[in-house]
Parts: structure tokens; sequence; C-alpha cells
């Protein structure tokens, strides 16, 4: 029988961007006639096209009108065509001759269509989440689809305004046993996605890039090869409406897709079936809603893991891993977690740990625990064939046991390959005995090694050896007709032999599915035994694989190529579905110079997953490696500072994603589509709507070319830009990053400190700025960051005090400042007792001008008389107030004169100490005539005081703040200012409970009971009592912060005195009060001691002083200490800095 084909060729001025490749390889240019001529002899015999052209990578090869199917029935409603294959020459042989099509119209934006063999089952991802809607859409399609007959093809229209969305008819169907092609031509160069490779830029280049599909374990290294996830997905937004669309084939199988100017896409994948979702959005967000809610929507993390992470391939042991702990500790480095590779392992075998150089490895997690940090470790999937050194290795002989391994073709033989242990098998994780295995081995492992999440790699899966020890059968699995352009060029490359076996199929089939399904098998262990919010992260992924897992961008290197890549990849796995994402900050390969490191950390501080991560052999690259005084260690410090400040706004980008799909790490254009300068942009990125990042990405360079999209902008430490839909230059030297933040915006805060644990103890804050219409608004989600039923149960946060102040008609025009005052109801934390002497009543409370409130109480409030403001006036600028009494209030003891006018000085001592001192300017008083020995000189370089000072106005009160962690440490801006001839009062908010010292009185407990108690300081010849002043006087208290930070205050003073202690702290002196290091008025003085014998473990206490009739002298406030301290299981004091 001869076949006789007429071909159809249209040969047109510039047809060459819609030609089709029949022939699809790169092929080389013809030097040779000969070579040249058989080329064209293979083209025409598979009755194609053949056009020689000089534009690079056009086909000269391409397919005529012959090929493809025809319809020979079709079904209505429910859009099913029978079709049935043209006459023309194979491809690649094999040919199905009948196929069978149908399409479903799952929602009002989105269309699935199949095509697939009519007569035989084929392959199909058995995907977790994705399943056919229950029910048909109820509202408008927003797309429309049209049927053609022969050849056939569909378009996918837009409904309004029309446009044509997805055209297949600009190229054959072809459907083989191995070789499935289907080419569509789209409305818009703005091709998002498609992956997971190295893509210099985020919008693709259309001009016949080939971009293979298969995941594989290789270096993202600029090339345009195949890496670890397989991401058949993309996005197109279609004009400056920002109505664009999304199209994912959900096929497992090595594929590659080429994209050509026409534009157009074409995919060739060598298996399974033609299973395809387009999704129609009004914004490109819109379009990531549709994808996730296909796939799985992210999962949240949990708070721990938005801050900063520390890990390196190869510490060599935990001493080395603590030393790394301790240094960067030391420095106040924001840093919550801590990883150990494969390295912590004996002989890089999984579920065991070095007991010689890793020994104390089931306490590091309580190490880690005591600061508030976490720890997570490494699990690989291969496992070792080789025994444990004093022993079996069982979890090997478990394996065996249940039958868990990826076999040999014959479904029994485990398959044996090689990975960092040596001889290895490899567990199916898409056989339930294996999920089972897996699930006991992590917990057996985690009751030995305590850990808090789950670090999973070389799970592509990745191989030493080419398909298995023994290699891989001459197969069509193995060496199947057509081979995408994949790395090698050799499909079991650094893999298995394509015919292994897995419970669900073939490996030819499920390759790319294997990191996959060993997320869905680590997720059963977290859903089993974590009883909180864990996390997972893999190398190798697949679309749905954010709904369990995080991902990191691989195993990059110390380049600044790799710094600026890193950018479009994250961006593509917000795409994917996958917002926990980042690269290896200073880069995995390669020593990291400081300069490159120090970019790198200040970009890094604002990727989702922040994490410095670097191999084997190489120098150390964590911030404190490069010197505690280092400019990389000040500006990583002043930017994870910012990070962990926005980490409310991080946290709830992260929950938006989770209930609605959207984009955390987002492109410029995704916001600002309208205008198509930012089409391109990959070099900036957005955090949310709001907050922009734009890092230098080059060495040397200190101005950056940025562009600025259309709205106002402030810069998030300056001020506002008035630059706005331009590109500007902006000067960022060498320890600067720009930062802006967008008009409109209200940004949950919170005050930063060294870990989230210590951050979310600390008041919370909103910053505001306002756009165009002086309007602004914003969004806070917020829970106890760990459980894991709270976005179902509603479930909120543990120590969450929240209240809301609706003030209404106050006709207040923006931009000018006011005051408003009303009526507070206090707290009772917050009651200053106005009348501490007995006999108190209402009639002399409110004698004195405060407040007499009688209530029900579950606490013991000696007096219900609460002090108003005492409303102070500041006269006068800088460490030095002068203070007018407000007369408007009465006088507090008629007995004792008051004094109208004092002053303030405040005096830095020292970088570690401090001095205030409140004084009758016109009067000398009695001053305690104790010799001190303090600085010669005081510190006057700001850079080098550990703490900060802030004067309050009404009330009057004077704030010290420690820098590093913004925590304020004594606060006596409350009411309750007293200062008289023989009584003086101050009090001062506590940043926490935890107060020991005063004396000498007899406690119960060495921790201050903050419960309202009072105490008499004056020495008397007694025996002790509860509550009784005794032979000593040391009005001396340390106070242990938040952060773990502890510091001391000491009231100078030998008049009578009292303190009571509440949430705050009071003190009364009688008559006079002698502070130290002053001779006159009401000091204080401040040190913060870095020394390790120095520092203690202590908290601030509220207190008050009542002295004896004494000559009139001003109340005198002391000196506190600080420093850093841990305690071991043991209870022994760890002082660390």
């Amino acid at each position: 029988m001869v076949l006789k084909i007429t071909l159809f060729c249209v040969f047109a001025v510039m047809k060459s961007a819609v030609d089709m490749a029949c022939i699809p390889y790169k092929l080389p240019t013809c030097f040779a006639k000969l070579y040249c001529a058989s080329l064209q002899q293979k083209c025409l015999e598979r009755a194609c096209c053949w056009s020689p052209v000089d534009e690079a990578n056009v086909p000269w090869c391409f397919f005529s009108k012959n090929h493809g199917y025809s319809v020979v029935s079709e079904s209505q409603p429910d859009s099913t065509r029978e079709l049935t294959r043209m006459d023309a020459p194979s491809l690649f042989g094999a040919d199905i001759k009948e196929l069978i099509f149908y399409a479903e119209m799952q929602t009002e934006n989105r269309l699935r269509f199949k095509i697939t063999d009519a007569n035989q089952a084929r392959f199909e991802v058995p995907h977790e989440h994705v399943q056919a809607p229950s029910s048909p859409p109820t509202g408008p399609l927003k797309y429309r689809l049209e049927l053609i007959q022969k050849p056939f093809g569909l378009k996918v229209w837009r409904t309004s305004p029309e446009k044509l969305l997805f055209d297949t008819t600009i190229g054959p169907l072809v459907f083989a046993d191995q070789y499935l092609q289907l080419s569509a031509k789209l409305p818009s160069h703005n091709i998002y996605g498609l992956g997971e490779h190295v893509h210099q830029t985020f919008r693709h280049d259309t001009n016949w890039r080939t971009w293979p599909i298969f995941t594989r374990d290789s270096f993202p290294n600029g090339g345009t090869h195949n890496l670890y996830g397989h991401y058949p997905y993309f996005t197109c937004l279609e004009n400056e409406s920002g109505q664009s669309f999304g199209v994912f084939l959900m096929n497992s199988n090595a594929m590659e897709v080429t994209i050509q100017p026409a534009p157009a896409i074409t995919y060739r994948t060598i298996g399974g079936v033609l299973d395809f979702y387009i999704l129609v959005g009004d914004t490109p967000e819109a379009v990531v809603d549709e994808f996730t809610q296909l796939i799985g929507r992210p999962f949240i993390p949990p708070y721990w893991s938005l801050g900063f992470q520390l890990s390196r391939w190869d510490y060599g042991s935990l001493d080395e891993v603590k030393k790394v702990v301790e240094r960067n500790r030391q420095i106040g480095i924001p840093y919550d977690v801590q990883y150990t590779d494969i390295d912590y392992m004996e002989d890089k075998k999984i579920f065991t740990y070095d007991m010689e150089k890793f020994k104390e490895l089931p306490q590091f997690a309580d190490y880690m625990h005591g600061n508030g940090q976490k720890y997570i470790v490494i699990l690989d999937p291969a496992v070792s064939t080789g025994k444990r050194l004093n022993g079996p290795y069982e979890a090997l002989d478990r394996g065996h046991a249940a039958k868990v391994w990826v076999t040999e073709p014959d479904g029994n033989t485990p398959l044996i390959g090689e990975v960092w242990p040596g001889e290895t098998v490899f567990p199916d994780y898409t056989n339930q005995a294996c999920v089972d295995w897996w699930v006991d081995e992590i917990s057996r492992f985690h009751k030995e090694v305590k850990h808090d999440a789950l670090w999973i790699d070389m799970n592509e899966v990745a191989n030493f050896v080419q398909g298995s020890s023994k290699g891989c059968a001459e197969n069509k699995l193995n060496y199947p007709p057509f081979t995408p352009r994949i790395l090698d060029n050799l499909i079991y490359s650094k893999t298995l032999c394509m015919d292994a076996k897995h419970k669900w199929g073939n490996h030819y089939d499920v390759h790319s599915l294997y990191g996959y399904s060993m997320v869905l098998a680590t997720e059963k262990y977290v859903e089993v035994f974590k009883t909180n919010r864990s996390m997972v992260f893999t190398r190798s992924s697949f679309p749905g694989v954010g709904k369990y897992a995080g991902h990191w961008l691989g195993d990059n290197a110390a380049n600044w190529n790799d710094i600026k890549w890193a950018i479009p990849g994250m961006l593509e796995f917000n795409l994917f579905g996958v917002p926990y994402i980042g690269a290896d900050i200073c880069g995995f390969f390669d020593d990291s110079p400081e300069e490159l490191c120090r970019r790198w950390m200040q970009v890094g501080a604002f990727y989702p997953f922040s994490r410095n991560h670097n191999a084997q052999g190489y120098k150390d690259q964590d911030p404190a490696a490069y010197g505690a005084d280092s400019l990389l260690v000040k500006t990583s410090k002043h930017y994870l500072n910012i990070r962990y400040t926005l980490l409310p706004y991080l946290y709830t980008l992260f929950y938006k994603a989770h209930v609605n799909g959207e984009t955390v790490l987002r492109p410029m254009m995704h916001e600002f589509y309208s205008d198509s300068k930012t089409w391109g942009v990959h070099n900036q990125f957005l955090w949310g709507a709001h907050l922009l990042i734009t890092p230098v990405l080059d060495p040397g360079v200190e101005n950056v070319e940025a562009y600025i999209p259309d709205a106002i902008w402030y810069d998030f430490e300056k001020e506002r830009i008035t630059d706005r839909k331009e590109k500007v230059n902006l000067n960022l030297p060498a320890d600067k990053l720009g930062l802006h933040l967008r008009g409109g915006a209200i940004l949950p805060a919170q005050r930063p400190d060294v870990t989230t644990t210590y951050s979310r103890c600390h008041p919370m804050r909103l910053i505001i700025a306002l756009d165009d219409s002086n309007a602004a608004s914003g969004e806070l989600f917020w829970d106890d960051g760990e459980n894991k039923n709270v976005p179902y149960t509603g479930l909120n946060s543990k120590n969450a005090r929240m209240s809301d102040v609706l003030l209404l008609n106050l006709e207040l025009e923006l931009g000018k400042n006011y005051t408003v005052n009303w009526q507070d109801k206090y707290r009772n934390s917050r009651h200053f007792d106005c009348h501490p002497e007995a006999g108190s009543d209402q009639a002399k409370c409110e004698a004195r001008g405060c407040i007499w409130e009688v209530r029900e109480r579950r606490y013991s409030i000696s007096d219900p008389c609460i002090r108003k403001d005492y409303n102070v006036v500041e006269t006068a600028s800088g460490i030095t107030v002068d203070l007018e009494r407000n007369t408007a209030f009465p006088s507090q003891r008629s007995q004792s004169r008051d004094i109208s006018k004092l002053r303030v000085e405040i005096t830095y001592l020292s970088g570690k100490s401090l001095r205030w001192k409140i004084f009758d300017p016109s009067n000398a008083r009695y001053e305690v005539p104790v010799p001190l020995d303090l600085p010669a000189m005081p510190e006057t370089e700001e850079n080098n005081r550990l703490y900060r000072v802030q004067i309050n106005n009404k009330p009057f009160g004077i704030q010290v703040i420690r820098k590093d962690t913004q925590e304020i440490i004594w606060d006596s801006a409350v009411p309750g200012l007293t200062f008289s001839d023989q009584l003086l009062e101050i009090s001062t908010l506590l940043p926490s409970n935890y107060v020991y010292g005063f004396g000498e009185t007899e406690h119960p407990i060495y921790k201050h009971d903050l419960n309202y108690h009072k105490y008499g300081l004056f020495t008397k010849d007694q025996p002790p009592g509860y509550k009784l002043n005794s032979y000593g006087v040391h009005p001396f208290y340390m106070g242990l912060e938040k952060s773990k930070y502890a510091h001391g205050v000491l009231l100078l003073n030998s008049n009578a005195m009292g303190e009571q202690t509440t949430h705050s702290l009071t003190q009364l002196v009688l008559n006079a009060l002698d502070g130290l290091l002053v001779s006159t008025g009401l000091v204080g003085s401040l040190f913060m001691n870095k020394n390790k014998e120095d520092t203690f473990k202590m908290i601030i206490i509220i207190w008050f002083c009542s002295g004896q009739e004494l000559p009139a002298h001003p109340c005198s406030l002391a000196w506190m200490r600080a420093g850093r301290a841990a305690i071991t299981p043991q209870g022994k004091q760890n002082r660390t800095t």
C-alpha cells in the first residue's frame, strides 16, 4: 500500500513566528550540504514543510495542515468529542488512532479539558487535592469554549470583553504512546511561570526558548536545564486592564515547553494525558487565587519559622554548632532557628546521629528552646543498606520487613542505588505501607532527638549512579523515542531507572511526583504526632506541595548572578502556590565575600523563608563570622530588626495566602498592571501590596536605578518621596537597601526582639501611611502562632489584650497635630495609690484631686484611690528639663509643702550606665555621703550607648529603652509624681513580672509577688517578720526582661521609705530621697554590662519609698545593671551576653 500525501504548506513573510516545529530538536547550522539534505529528507518523510531561514532558533521543518485529528462524533451538552487521527506519517511511532476529548466548565472562572486514549487507560496524576466540583457553576461563565472540527482544535475566549485566550488551531494535535504535543497561540507576550528553572528575568523571553520540565538534582547555575520542581503552569497578563489567565497541564511525565514569538506555546510530553485547566481572572492575583483553589491553598507557617535561620553543611561537631549559636546570640542578631545537615548523622544514615561528634544532640533542642529558639533536622529519602557501627540498622530492617522500597521491574527486588551513605534503597512513598513505616521512623527518631521541624532533601529522587547499581535495561521506558531537552539528554541520569516500580506505577510516570509523595508522607507524621503547627520544607516539588510545605531554591553559589536570579525564582513560586520560599543567603557553594554577603543579608531579611546556608569546605558565613563590629553585622541586625518589626504584617500575608490564595512576595505588575513599565520588573519585589524592596544586586554599587510605581511612597526610614511612575536613582550606600511604604497602607507592627518568642511578648503598634486621599487601611491576623487548627476553630492569641477606641464627629483636619482627651477607665494594674496611709475615704481621696473607685476585685487593693495625671509641662529641651507643678490639682499633703518648680538632669555616665535626678533648683537638700566610683567623663558618643532616653510631657516621665531590643526597661511616664518637702513619690511600669530584691524585709518567695504588696524600708532592731522592716536598708531590685537581658535599679537613700509592687512600682519617701551617684535630687543610674562575670538574671520592680523627717531634699533614683542569662536544666546559671 502506498500512502499518497498532498502537502498544504503556507509560506508568508514573518510567518516563522507561528510555525510549529515538526522536528522538535535543536538543529545545528547546516555547514554540510549532505547533512542539510538529510534533514530536509526527514522533514518531507514526515509530510512536513521545509523552509530554511537565517533567524536563529526558528524551525526549518514545520507542520503542514495534514497533521492532527478530526472530530467523528460529538455529544452535548457535556462537550465530549470522539477524535480520529488524520492520515499523515508518524513522528515517533505508536500513534494512537482514536482519542476522546471532553471539557468541563468547573467554575465560573475555571475550564478543564482532557484528551486521552479512547480505548485504553493511561497514567494520570493521582493528585491529593484536585477534585471535580460537586455541582456545576451557578453564575455566568467568564469564558466560552469553541471547538473546531478538522483539524481538531479548540479556542478559549474571554466573554467580556471578548478576547481569544488560548487557540490550539495554530498547530496540530499529536498523540502517540510516548509523544504528546499541543500548541496554542496566546494573546500577549507577558508570560510568567513554568519551572523549575533559573529564569534570569521574571517575564519570559518569547524568542523560541525551550524549557525542559522534569525533576532533577542539579545546580541552579543559570542554564536552561531542568531543576528540582515540576511546574507546567504559566500565567499571562493580557493588557493594561489587568485581566489575566493561567494554564495548568496536569501531567508529571518528562516534557519540554517552547515559547515562540507569535506569541505561542508548545507542549511536548512523553507520557500520560493532556489534562489542561484554564483559569480566567480579572487580575493577576485573581488567577493565583483560582490556581490555589484548584491545587490546594498554602499552609500557614508557624510564627517562629518567619524568623531568621542559620544552617550549614558540615559543622563538624555539635560543639562547633554551639559556638556558632553563641557568637550570634552575643552580637544580638535576631535569630530563631538552627539547623544541622547530614553531618549530624552516623555515616550519613537517616534516623541516626553521630554519638561521638554529636553525642549531646538529644539535648540540643532544649538548649535552643531555653533561648526561645528552634531546631530543625534534615532527612533524605535514601536508606543505607549497611549496618550501624555498633549493631543492626533497625530502620532498614523494619523497612525490609514492611516491603517499603522502590523495586526493580519484577516488583519485588529492591532497586539499589548510591547516595551519601553509599549503597542505598529508596522508599516508595506512594505505598501506604511505606507511609506508615516513614511516620513510625520519624516518631522513633523524635523520641531520641527532639526537633521542631523537618527539612527533606535529595527527593527528585537523586541517585549518584545512573539508574541503579546494575544499570538500566534497554527498553522504551529507559530509552524513549523522544527525549525532551533535559540535562544530560539521558532520562535516568542521576536518578532511578524509568522501569522501576512504585505503587502508583512506573518511575517513568511518577518520577516528578517523588518529592510530592514524600511531602505527603511527612505531613502524615506532622498530622499524627505534632501537637503544634510544625513545618516541612522540600527541595523537590509539584503543584500542590505548598499546601503542606515550603521550598528553597536549591544549591546556589556565592556570586552576584545568583543573588539576582533568586528574585524571579521566588516570584514564580508565589505564582505556583508556594509562598514560603527563599534562597540560600550568601550562597551555598564557594566562599562568600563580605560585600556580597552583606548585600545578600540585606535583601535576604525580606525573603519569606530567610535562611543563611552554605556548603562543606567553605568559610563560615553566619553574620558573627564577619566580626561583631563589622558593617555586615550592623546592617544585618538593622534589617532583621525591621523584618521582626513587620512580622505581624508578614504573618497576616501568609494568612491571606492560606484563605484567599494571595501572593506573599509579590511582583510589581500584580499591583500596578495598568503600567506597562512594571511588566518586566524583576529586580524589585513587594511584600503584599504595600512594602517595596529594592536591593543592591551588583558589586561596588551605591546608586541603583529603581522603578517607583504610580502611588505615594514613603521611605521606610526617612520621609515621603515625590517621584512616582518613573525610574529614579536611589542612593543606597554600603549599609542600606531601598525600602518604601505605599501610601494607603496600615501595617501592623511589633517591637522586635532577638527571637519571635520574645517579640510576641511586646506591644503592637500600627504604621500608617496616607494615600492621595489622606486615607489608609490595613488588616491583621493574630493567633498564638503555633496551634494547628487556628484558621478553622477561630482560636486566638493566648496573651492578646485588645481594645477599641472609637472617636466620632471630631471634624479634625488631617495633616495637623491634635491632643484628644477623654475619660478613661483605668486597669487595676495601672492603678497608683493616691492615699497610701491608713484611713482613706472618698472625701480625702477627692480632696487630693484623685479618683475614688470601689469595685469588686480579684486582687487585694488596699486603697481604691487612683491618681490622675500630674500634668507637668516641659519648658526646656535636651537632657535638662524644667517642670512646673500643675496647680489645678490640690496638694497631696497639707502638712508637706509642695515644691512648685523642679529641674530634671540626665547624665550618660557610660555606654552601659546613666543617672537622672529631679531636684529643687532653688534650695539645697540632703544627700547620702557615700563615695562612688564614677566614670571621669560621661559617654558623649551616641553609638557607644546601649540605651536611649525619652522624655514624656503629659504626664511627665522618663523612659529608658534598650536599643537592640527596643524594650522599655524604665518608664515613669505614668500618673503620680509628687514632690513636696516630706513626701516624694514616683512610679514606673515594669517590663515583666520577674523582680527580685528590696530589703531588709522578709519575703516568702525569692521572686516578688506583684499583687499590690507594700514593704517598708527603714532599719530597726526587730526580728524578721512578714513585711516588717528589719536590720538593713537595700532599696535595690533586679529585673529580668522578656528578651532575657537583665538590669538593676538602686535608690541611694537613707530615709524611711516604702515600696509597693504591682505590675508597676511606686516608691514613697517622707521628706527626703537621696539617689545613687548624685548629691541632691531624684537620681537614676542605669548600667548595661556585657561582662559575663557581671551579668545577672533579673527584671524590674515598681517601688515607692517613704522617708524620715530630715532636711528637705529630692528623691534620688539609682542605677541599673544589665546583662543576659540562661538557665540550664540543672538550674545552674550560664551567663552569656
